[in-house]
């Protein structure tokens, strides 16, 4: 990182850590906190970290420390550990006990993580690119290994390798086996695969390697990661995506896939219509408090969807109207299998 990065970098989180130390309920984690500031103005981000990770060992379930660790980790070009700490905040949900200011500021970070998804694209296409390149190497692993990395920052490129998904997570399984066997624990690549099994819609494999990382966490901050991760397992399909929407993950060729125009051509026309359903739906979500005003936004792009449907102003629907008809469904019906 340059100079003037850095300074850029160090005016915007003092500007965001201010009033942050009423924030904790920890008073050793508020000490933590205020040495990471000091370590901010010293420029030394190394150390900021260090301390930001020792605040989240006594308040885990921090999100403003979650999230300014996470703006660091970007910071050092460290974006699998900044994207892991970054969701975890954008799926946090208001606390009462921390207060109203803690609440506005949870908020307000989650508006900043949706504009830094277009930078984990831009390194996870990265990392996907050193794959194609040397796909063809003998060795697997660490191929597989970068495709995980590569998955885990761009959602769409999941979306669109899935039959690769499916060859690095039997690359994972062979390398894992002692893991699995119970003869030794190799934390990172366990959670990596239980991470690939989510996104492959293995959930009960998941499940099991997160139930199982629990006998092995070191600290409170890492129960609090994995107890996240296992209990997002089990969020519905709607919450789900009212997270992926808001966090910035979903994406117009998420939606088309949704809608059933994923194979069908598009117009640069019909491109900007689903767009402006995914921006109005994000901004709607950013300014929900309840979780009764985040469905009323989910029951919203249903019956915008639906609606147009009807009119005939949505996208490469012809197959999709042709199936439904001969099934004797509605688009809404077709929406309900979606999980929606």
């Amino acid at each position: 990182m340059n100079k003037t990065g850095l300074a850029v970098f160090l005016v915007t989180m003092l500007a965001i850590t201010a009033g942050v130390f009423a924030l904790a309920l920890n008073p050793a984690a508020e000490t933590f906190f205020k040495k990471a500031e000091s370590a901010f103005v010293g420029k030394n981000l190394d150390e900021a970290e260090t301390n930001l990770t020792e605040a989240l060992k006594l308040e885990p379930d921090n999100a403003v420390f979650r999230y300014i660790l996470g703006q660091v980790q970007f910071m050092k070009e460290n974006h699998l550990e900044s994207k892991n700490n970054l969701e975890i905040v954008s799926r946090s949900r208001p606390s009462p006990d921390k207060g109203e200011d803690y609440n506005n500021k949870l908020k307000a970070y989650k508006k900043k993580i949706k504009d830094l998804q277009e930078k984990f694209n831009t390194s996870g296409q990265s990392k996907f690119d050193v794959y194609q390149k040397n796909k063809d190497n003998a060795q697997k692993l660490k191929l597989a290994v970068t495709v995980f990395q590569a998955f885990r920052l761009n959602p769409p490129l999941r979306y669109r390798n899935f039959k690769l998904l499916e060859e690095i997570i039997t690359i994972y399984e062979g390398a894992l086996q002692k893991s699995f066997d119970g003869s030794e624990w190799q934390k990172e690549p366990m959670l990596q695969l239980a991470f690939l099994y989510e996104i492959a819609n293995k959930k009960d494999k998941a499940a099991e390697v997160y139930m199982r990382a629990l006998d092995y966490v070191e600290n409170p901050n890492e129960e609090f990661v994995i107890t996240h991760k296992f209990d997002y397992l089990n969020r519905s399909n709607k919450e789900k995506l009212l997270d992926t929407i808001e966090a910035g993950d979903f994406t117009r060729q998420d939606l088309e896939e949704l809608i059933g125009s994923g194979s069908q051509k598009v117009s640069e026309e019909d491109k900007q219509k689903i767009e402006d359903i995914i921006t109005d739906a994000r901004e709607k979500l950013e300014n929900a408090s309840t979780d009764e005003e985040r469905e009323s936004v989910l029951e919203e792009i249903k019956a915008t969807i639906i609606e147009k449907q009807k009119r005939g102003e949505l996208p490469g629907q012809d197959e999709l109207k042709k199936k439904l008809e001969k099934e004797g469904k509605t688009m809404e019906d077709y929406l309900k299998e979606k999980g929606l």
